[in-house]
């Protein structure tokens, strides 16, 4: 009697599903573990003064003038960042300072791994090379993170990078997802600038996509004016430019953010030698790569805070550049040695992924609970002499550094 033909599995799809598993294990793992880093109490002053905002906006709306001033502003105030005020008045109000952190901290690591997938469609960039860049870029962007407008500046560029790379790859429809993104950002913080610089760099630079089809620069000019049109639908108008750009003018304003705290600095310098090398060993960079980390290098050398926008285009290209580095120099080299084969791989990197995980549900639990919250508010701001304030002296005015003048804005409406 014949014996029945059995169809083998194909093992090479079976060994490309257990490379993805592996993978998926590697980013999973490192989004988690940088949730210690993201998910950050409200330690920036200026949170208080977005909150009593957002309070104030919610129950008057925008208003023409800066409302807390003891005396009238010289001109009109511009609330360019309304939309988050509101918004993260309503977190603090639905679940306390701890669900702003968790939200906040959670956008912030979305944008992380947004950005790590930013990648040309048929490069091989293994997991770990994914895991390195995004701990690595999460680290330095740390000190400008927590429950501030920046982490959605963050998002938004992320995702710029995201279409933009998907565009370069011959993907057209995906650049209409920008004008959307952009009238939101708008209106959330004036870090939307950085997302049209790099769409206009892009623009002037690229030429043919990676893969060999020519992207269509028609569409790309297209979605760009677009997305600046989009930008005008704010509570000022056209006026937001001329804002933003006496802003960043504005000497006395930029003395305040252009210092550097010496240990993160060194995290910074070190990305920033790291992406050359890494450049210069994988046969040089993009041209559009290029132009977005020196862009942001300047933005970051002139004000600290743009460290965020510098750490997040640089993980796509860490990630990139690394890998094709590794290929070249290393990996010749290393005879089959430290090797797993994917299903192994798989389950390695899995349940790394899932003991991270449960060590980082342990570590932050205890710091978001109400009392945990409340002791650190308390630890960093004039909490019991504003309640002594406002049982004995109600209604008289107070005179305060800047450092806590936003917190007793947001006790004193």
């Amino acid at each position: 009697m014949r014996r029945p033909h059995v169809i083998p599995v194909d093992a090479a799809a079976r060994e490309h599903r257990d490379a993805r598993l592996a993978r998926s294990g590697w980013i999973a793992g490192a989004a988690v573990l940088l949730l210690l880093v993201c998910v950050q109490p409200l330690r920036d002053t200026d949170v208080w003064w977005h909150l009593a905002l957002g309070r104030y906006i919610t129950v008057h709306g925008i208003p023409a003038h800066e409302p807390f001033s003891f005396l009238p502003a010289a001109y009109p105030w511009v609330g360019q960042q309304w939309l988050y005020e509101v918004v993260l008045a309503g977190l603090i109000g639905a679940g306390g300072p701890a669900l702003a952190s968790v939200v906040m901290g959670t956008a912030a690591v979305l944008a992380i791994v947004i950005a790590a997938f930013a990648l040309p469609r048929d490069a091989r960039v293994p997991g770990a090379w994914m895991a390195v860049a995004m701990v690595l870029s999460g680290l330095v962007m740390a000190q400008v993170l927590g429950v501030r407008g920046q982490v959605l500046s963050v998002l938004g560029l992320a995702l710029v990078l995201l279409v933009v790379r998907r565009w370069r790859d011959g993907r057209n429809g995906f650049l209409w997802l920008l004008p959307p993104l952009f009238l939101v950002w708008a209106n959330v913080h004036a870090g939307f600038i950085a997302g049209l610089m790099l769409l206009a760099a892009t623009l002037l630079i690229v030429g043919r996509g990676a893969s060999g089809a020519a992207p269509s620069r028609r569409h790309l000019g297209l979605v760009l004016l677009a997305s600046v049109a989009a930008t005008l639908v704010n509570p000022a108008g056209p006026g937001i430019y001329p804002y933003i750009l006496e802003t960043f003018t504005n000497p006395t304003l930029t003395q305040t953010i252009v210092e550097m705290a010496t240990g993160w600095l060194r995290l910074f310098e070190g990305e920033v030698i790291l992406l050359v090398v890494l450049w210069v060993a994988s046969g040089g960079p993009d041209a559009v790569d290029a132009a977005f980390a020196g862009g942001t290098l300047v933005a970051t050398l002139f004000a600290q805070r743009n460290v965020s926008l510098f750490a997040v285009v640089a993980i796509p290209q860490v990630a990139l550049y690394g890998a094709r580095a590794w290929r070249m120099h290393v990996a010749p080299r290393m005879s089959g040695r430290w090797r797993f084969a994917p299903r192994r791989a798989a389950v390695l990197t899995l349940t790394a992924a899932g003991a991270v995980a449960l060590a980082v549900a342990v570590t932050l639990g205890p710091e978001l609970t109400p009392t945990a919250e409340a002791d650190s508010v308390a630890s960093r701001y004039p909490v019991a002499p504003a309640s002594y304030v406002a049982a004995h002296y109600a209604g008289q005015r107070l005179y305060s550094i800047d450092t806590w003048g936003g917190y007793l804005v947001y006790r004193f409406p």
